[in-house]
């Protein structure tokens, strides 16, 4: 009879995922990867939308006397950074919901502030809020920025030294900036209402065509050609003309007996998304007056994308056609989906991160916990390691290009200006690399919070980047360290395996 292997030990077991993500994040490709630019598309119209929200939002208090409001009505403002490529009626819900946990989260840290809450109190409230507004933006699907907007919120609510009177002011000016935020973002309903759903349909055309180029050298690179040149054509008609071609007008190709090529399994799975997504995007617009008698044409030129992907041998996903719900019903379809891990670890670094910040007397313990939650946004070691190196490098650098920027005598106004455009600025690299966008966020962030609560140039410059790279490092720790509880395996009896 032949002797079983020893089991390893629950030690040994438990440590298992531990050694392993920390290989993972020890993998030098990280190193190469966080220095990759990104290609983006549409970033410019979201740009100016999120720097005409913010410049409003910072105007309005400044024109009434109380420039001290202005941060908190640009913190409002944020918000149009949430559901930026969403259909109209999805990102009227999901900016209305983003726009009321950000003046709650205002409320809360102010009146936390107010009472004098000790530091032990708000470093958990803090971690908590950044855990729970995880949960959220997962389980809603908001995409960027997550849940570190929230936290930023949560900082400025707990800065400086209000009194009660003070609570009612800044609450009503982060729910200004955010109504200003809504505003500025649906108000392309009424000029392009179908805009969303056409940029979803023309990015399955893309994520098409990188699959036809992979599968048959050529047709991807004669297909953007075509477009390009045919810019009224469809975008559908111009893929599967140019696959087609590169499928059939191959040279000294194999005889027919041989396997079709395909496209990469990365390619075909983002195919397959895009083309998804673009089937949501379009159940959405479906479900509204506005842009519904556009949804036929587009559905049609999104069945002969998919056609081309069928043709190219790229398995469809077994799923019923999409219907618009709620973002209650979306959260409540994927309560079982991973969330519960990523917001463990956003919740237990945060509380370190902001823990260890306090005890070492940095100024913001906050931007600590608000680090670390950035860098777990992502759903791999890979994302977090990468997004770790990018935000500790380039907040370091842009504490630098802050500290002249605090120091110069700008003024409200000025300060006002250099605020939207390096928002501006950001939202159009942000796509791009993460690391180039810290070169502007930081300055931003900075001269926001210089808005409400004057400080000194070079401290409030050390204690971003201290606290930022702090963050990051506990960020990645956490991957590392947390891991869902399994159970260990029992023996298996040889007489009943199968």
């Amino acid at each position: 009879m032949p002797l079983l292997p020893p089991l390893p030990s629950p030690a040994v077991a438990a440590l298992a995922p531990v050694r392993a993500a920390a290989q993972d994040v020890l993998d030098p490709a990280h190193l190469r990867a966080a220095l990759h630019v990104n290609p983006a598309d549409a970033t410019l119209a979201a740009a100016l939308r999120c720097g005409a929200a913010v410049a409003l939002a910072i105007a309005v208090p400044g024109l009434l006397g109380r420039p001290d409001l202005a941060a908190f009505a640009s913190l409002g403002a944020l918000t149009s950074l949430y559901g930026r490529y969403d259909p109209y009626r999805r990102r009227a819900a999901l900016l209305a919901t983003v726009g009321a946990l950000m003046t709650g989260t205002i409320a809360l840290f102010t009146l936390l502030a107010v009472v004098g809450a000790p530091t032990l109190a708000t470093t958990a409230a803090v971690a908590a809020l950044a855990a729970g507004a995880t949960a959220f933006c997962l389980l809603v699907r908001t995409g960027p920025p997550g849940a570190t907007i929230v936290v930023f919120a949560a900082g400025a609510g707990l800065a400086g030294s209000p009194d009660l009177g003070d609570l009612v002011p800044r609450v009503l000016a982060g729910a200004s900036g955010a109504l200003l935020a809504w505003l500025v973002c649906m108000a392309g309903a009424l000029v392009r209402p179908t805009a969303p759903a056409r940029l979803a349909v023309r990015r399955a055309a893309d994520a098409v065509t990188v699959a036809a180029r992979e599968a048959s050298p050529g047709a991807g690179t004669s297909a953007v050609a075509a477009r390009e040149a045919s810019p009224g054509a469809g975008a559908s008609a111009a893929v599967a003309r140019e696959a087609s071609h590169g499928r059939d007008a191959a040279p000294g190709a194999r005889s027919t007996d041989a396997a079709p090529p395909v496209p990469s399994r990365h390619a075909a799975r983002a195919a397959r998304l895009a083309v998804a997504r673009a089937r949501d995007v379009l159940a959405d617009d479906a479900s509204w007056r506005l842009p519904r008698g556009a949804v036929p044409a587009l559905a049609r030129e999104l069945d002969e994308i998919e056609r081309v992907l069928d043709a190219l041998g790229v398995p469809r996903d077994d799923t019923a056609a999409p219907v618009r719900t709620s973002l209650t019903a979306q959260a409540r379809s994927r309560i079982r989906g991973p969330w519960r891990l990523a917001t463990a670890r956003v919740g237990i670094s945060g509380l370190v991160a902001g823990g260890v910040a306090a005890v070492a007397g940095l100024g913001h313990a906050a931007w600590a916990t608000m680090g670390s939650t950035a860098v777990l946004q992502g759903e791999s070691a890979r994302h977090a390691v990468v997004r770790a190196l990018q935000r500790g490098a380039g907040t370091v650098a842009g504490a630098l290009l802050a500290w002249p920027l605090l120091a110069a005598p700008l003024g409200f106004w000025g300060t006002a200006a250099v605020v939207v455009v390096l928002q501006t600025v950001t939202e159009t690299i942000v796509g791009r690399h993460y690391g180039l966008a810290m070169l502007t966020i930081t300055p931003m962030a900075l001269l926001m919070t210089s808005l409400a609560h004057p400080a000194d140039p070079a401290g409030l410059a050390l204690d971003r980047a201290l606290d930022t790279v702090l963050g990051a490092a506990v960020g990645v720790l956490a991957v590392v360290l947390v891991h869902p509880r399994t159970r260990p395996r029992a023996r298996e009896n040889p007489g009943t395996a199968r």
